[in-house]
């Protein structure tokens, strides 16, 4: 008998993660929610985090936490670990 992992849905994040972004990344990570398996969070490609776009990435996390799904982060930038390290959140993220 052989137990496969799910395949994770890679979710890709890129650009300015930020205030200006917010409305529409909020929309972008409710329906990837709606999704069953585990997520690959790919932040390699950011350019700017703020607080705005923290706060998604801490709603995503908690969403994941409460039902149950893996949330791995598959790739990080410059730009976002300083953010996330500067919020001693880095580690939430590994």
């Amino acid at each position: 008998m052989s137990l496969e992992q799910p395949t994770a849905m890679v979710l890709k994040l890129a650009d300015e993660v930020n205030i200006y972004a917010a409305s529409a990344l909020h929309e972008r990570l409710q329906a990837t929610l709606q999704e069953s398996g585990p997520i690959a969070l790919d932040l390699g490609e950011v350019t700017e985090l703020d607080c705005a776009g923290v706060q998604q990435l801490l709603m995503l996390k908690r969403e994941c936490e409460a039902t149950g799904r893996e949330l791995r982060v598959i790739a990080m930038s410059d730009a976002a670990s300083v953010v996330l390290t500067l919020l001693n959140l880095r580690q939430q993220f590994t």
